[in-house]
């Protein structure tokens, strides 16, 4: 399957790709109906049993530990009360420790506002002269380079409005100048896989073609229009091209009102992108008071164990109030983010 966006999870070094995880944590994700004792109850064990067959790292043990949370998910899909569930075991290296963590993603069901995303397309669109195809080898290539330690530490210069590997190589080079002519020449080809093509895949790779278009206008909104899309894999293509904006192209504006609705989104992965992408726009005041409309779902976020969420969240959380309560003094935050959104809109 295409892989469309970067992990937000860290990678293994070598040293560290045989070491063992342990399960440091679970998480309940805006639900009334599954609390987090609940699903310790319900799932701890199977939690478990899919932490030591990822640990085992043979292709047949990943596929059992693939087969053991899908059938967890289709169990929390027919629970009464529940719109939508989703498992995600998420996996850190640190220097000192391999750890996994375990989030439920919930949609009860007096709370589908959450889930209205655009209807699934339909159609099958061919390749518009093959740029999908090429975007998937720019990807795959590029990552197996960065994996050997081949590819730049410090961002490169692209051509486009969304930097991932650049023209680091005579090939990537290549596929990139494919992408600079192909984002103008197949247009509205690459606007129809993106808004009409049944698979995820094509339509985020379409996305991160279009980056490469000429106009910057047009690039977000295609991005914005993509928040909607119903894969999370397709709304987090379109927030790591926003993140690349808001962070290097100062001529263009993402406004805050579009994307902090994201922090309720019901995918783990989303919300991380949405945090990282709200931290450097928290210093614009008019951004601010836009942000903070949301910061009840921010102190939802710090609450969890998972780090990739908990830090974030941290780190706007600290940006918006200029205060240092610890990071686990929920009553402290909990009292600021009451004080300073009352009257705000939830």
């Amino acid at each position: 399957m295409m892989t469309l966006m970067m992990s937000l999870l860290l990678s293994a070094s070598p040293a560290h790709a045989q070491s063992s995880a342990t399960l440091r944590g679970l998480d309940v994700y805006r639900s009334t109906v599954l609390t987090t004792d609940k699903a310790r109850e319900l799932f701890a064990h199977r939690i478990t049993e899919i932490v030591v067959l990822r640990n085992q790292r043979r292709p047949a043990s990943t596929d059992k530990a693939e087969a053991v949370r899908k059938a967890i998910v289709a169990e929390l899909t027919k629970m009464p009360g529940i719109a939508y569930g989703e498992l995600t075991v998420a996996e850190y290296f640190t220097s000192v420790e391999h750890s996994m963590y375990a989030t439920f993603d919930i949609v009860d069901d007096s709370d589908r506002g959450r889930l209205a995303f655009a209807p699934v397309p339909k159609r099958t669109i061919p390749d518009p002269g093959g740029l999908l195809a090429d975007w998937k080898s720019y990807y795959e290539l590029g990552s197996m380079l960065s994996r050997r330690g081949q590819m730049p530490v410090d961002r490169p210069d692209c051509p486009g409005f969304y930097c991932l590997w650049g023209g680091a190589t005579p090939e990537l080079a290549a596929l990139q100048s494919k992408f600079v002519a192909g984002a103008t020449a197949k247009l509205k080809e690459l606007k129809a896989v993106l808004a009409y093509d049944a698979d995820a895949d094509k339509r985020g790779a379409a996305l991160f073609v279009l980056s490469y278009g000429p106009s910057g206008e047009r690039v977000l909104e295609s991005c914005l229009a993509a928040l909607k899309d119903p894969s999370s894999s397709v709304r987090g293509a379109a927030l790591n091209i926003l993140a690349d904006i808001i962070n290097h192209r100062k001529d263009l504006r993402v406004d805050a009102d579009l994307i902090v609705p994201l922090l309720d989104d019901p995918s783990v992965s989303v919300r991380g992108k949405t945090l990282g992408l709200l931290v450097p726009l928290v210093d614009d005041a008019a951004q601010r008071k836009k942000i903070l409309t949301m910061a009840p779902r921010l102190l939802d976020i710090l609450k969890l164990s998972e780090p990739g969420s908990h830090d974030l969240a941290y780190t706007v959380l600290g940006q918006l109030s200029k205060k240092a309560f610890d990071r686990r003094d929920f009553p402290s935050w909990a009292k600021w983010v009451s004080a300073n959104t009352e009257g705000l809109k939830k």
